[in-house]
């Protein structure tokens, strides 16, 4: 029997070669892409690459009950204060340091806590003050924008006021923003040049625009004259999703109750995620219980002076 011949066809390997290393080089290059757009997401503020959906608890998912007092649903950073729902915290026990409701604390000691002889901003006197998570927060927004415009002339002059007309100022969380420069007149805030970063920042500290325009149908007759410089502490995961969509706290006390724990909020940052849901108060009981997922160690509830309570969970 005749032997075949065979032959190599050192082009056609060649060929195979070429493509297959083309194919290699394209999806290196995809990955490259890929990597440089995630880590650019990562230098941009985490709060532009928010994004807010719904989450449907896993059915395996166990639950803890956590319990609290139902009359606390009028305390806490996201109660509403208006003339139909006045808020109830004894401005004795305030005074008194004895109040669970505001943990007061001067503005002016927190800045002479500070080891500098230039303070990155003033409080117009020495009692002026808030309750001290509002206060602390406010302290990082004020010195972060010193640190960002090396202006030093805000000044915090208004915070809690038991009698106070516009009434949301009873609740030690809300704030007036004054401009006092060495040179000039003094002024309310105006988001206006440099100073337009305060608000421009504020949700990051949990701060909102207390009346934001066009939200009139909100608010009541006791509002303050001073719009654009009157904030209000609500912690940041609230005051992400009330600046992002453009709504005022009134009508987020409202929205908040279409989520449950079955079905909540969930807000999701370059940083953190948060979950809320509304939990209605047990107006027939002293003691309202509700439920949070059991791996979720730290969590806040806030009342909202009308019916029930907000539930925050940080992951």
């Amino acid at each position: 029997m005749a032997k075949k011949n065979y032959r190599v066809r050192y082009d056609r390997i060649f060929g195979a070669f070429a493509i297959l290393l083309i194919i290699i080089i394209l999806l290196i290059s995809g990955c490259s892409k890929r990597n440089k757009a995630k880590k650019q997401n990562e230098k941009t503020n985490p709060t532009e690459n928010m994004s807010f959906a719904t989450n449907d608890t896993n059915k395996n998912q166990a639950y803890m009950n956590v319990s609290l007092e139902t009359k606390k649903f009028h305390s806490g950073n996201l109660i509403l204060v208006n003339e139909k729902n006045p808020c109830l915290f004894d401005a004795q026990a305030v005074e008194d340091g004895t109040s669970t409701d505001i943990n007061f604390v001067t503005i002016k000691s927190i800045l002479d806590a500070k080891n500098t002889t230039a303070k990155p901003y003033t409080a117009s006197d020495w009692e002026v003050g808030l309750d001290r998570e509002t206060a602390q927060a406010m302290d990082s927004w004020f010195t972060a924008f010193y640190k960002e415009t090396g202006l030093n002339d805000l000044r915090m002059i208004g915070g809690y006021k038991p009698e106070a007309t516009d009434l949301d100022f009873q609740t030690g969380r809300t704030i007036t923003v004054g401009i006092f420069p060495e040179i000039g007149s003094s002024y309310a805030y105006k988001p206006e040049g440099n100073y337009a970063w305060l608000q421009e920042h504020a949700k990051e500290y949990g701060f909102i625009l207390r009346y934001p325009e066009n939200k009139e149908d909100y608010f009541d007759d006791t509002i303050t004259e001073r719009r654009t410089a009157t904030f209000r502490y609500v912690g940041i995961p609230s005051a992400i999703y009330m600046t992002e969509k453009n709504i005022c706290l009134e009508e987020f006390l409202q929205e908040i109750k279409k989520y449950t724990l079955e079905n909540m909020l969930v807000i999701t940052s370059a940083e953190k995620t948060y979950h809320m849901y509304y939990v209605p108060a047990n107006m027939s009981d002293s003691v309202t219980t509700f439920q949070i997922p059991d791996d979720r160690i730290y969590y806040e509830v806030s009342g909202n002076n009308i019916d029930g309570f907000i539930v925050t969970i940080f992951q």
